[in-house]
């Protein structure tokens, strides 16, 4: 009865910090595998990393062991948090397709891209914004609509969501994302910015892991791993989960 219960409180706590993803906290699309991403010698782990602006001004390094050499993908960087109008919108910073991969896991990433790379550039007095990587595996016939033309040009109001829609991709395969944070100089004078996007991730300290359980009641949240909330009587599940493993 001990290992019963315990195996199945166990299974309970994985399968809600298996649901977190790897992209950025409530980005509209994430990816159950993590992409390696690294710059310079700093690999990118654990997803969510603040990262000095001075080290992102070079493409990173991307790899991944769930890409296979007979598939091309369609390699995606997107800043969900910039201001704009009194709101945080995304831009494109990064996007690449016919991407392949080496023997070494590594990815071959054509230059300069239908995006070329773009430097993570907060503005100065900003919150950290955070910058998701994704990858997705491409479709035989993928091609850019002409809609698209205007916000590969100028990145700004980019819209993930509707650009897979567009373009036929699936969920992306693997994703990763960072954070950075312009901290460069001092504006002359104070810049009011939009409150940080609304998400379901506890605040906390760069790279810091949240193991907070709380049990209040049947529709409480429940904070495990990275900060993820969970609703819909996910409490009272652990809860019994609690009671069996005591018996």
């Amino acid at each position: 009865m001990f290992n019963l219960s315990f195996l199945s409180f166990y299974l309970l706590l994985t399968s809600v910090e298996v649901a977190s993803g790897q992209a950025a906290p409530d980005f509209p699309v994430s990816a159950s595998a993590t992409l390696n991403v690294t710059y310079g010698t700093n690999d990118i782990s654990p997803p969510g990393e603040l990262i000095p602006r001075p080290e992102v001004g070079n493409p990173p390094t991307i790899s991944t062991d769930v890409f296979t050499l007979t598939k091309r993908g369609v390699l995606c960087m997107v800043d969900s948090d910039v201001p704009r109008n009194g709101t945080r919108v995304q831009l494109l910073h990064w996007l690449v397709s016919n991407v392949t991969v080496s023997n070494s896991s590594t990815l071959n990433i054509p230059i300069p891209g239908e995006a070329s790379y773009r430097q993570p550039s907060p503005p100065v007095g900003d919150i950290p914004h955070a910058y998701s990587f994704l990858l997705f595996e491409q479709p035989e016939s993928f091609s850019i609509p002409e809609q698209f033309n205007d916000v590969l040009q100028k990145r700004v109001f980019f819209n993930i969501s509707v650009f897979i829609a567009a373009t036929g991709l699936q969920d992306p395969i693997a994703a990763n994302y960072i954070r950075v944070q312009n901290l460069t100089g001092v504006t002359g004078t104070a810049t009011t910015f939009p409150a940080p996007r609304p998400t379901s991730e506890a605040t906390g300290t760069p790279n810091a892991t949240s193991s907070v359980l709380s049990f209040p009641g049947a529709a409480s949240p429940v904070v495990i791993g990275r900060g993820r909330i969970f609703w819909a009587g996910v409490g009272t599940a652990i809860i019994a989960g609690v009671a069996a493993f005591a018996l």
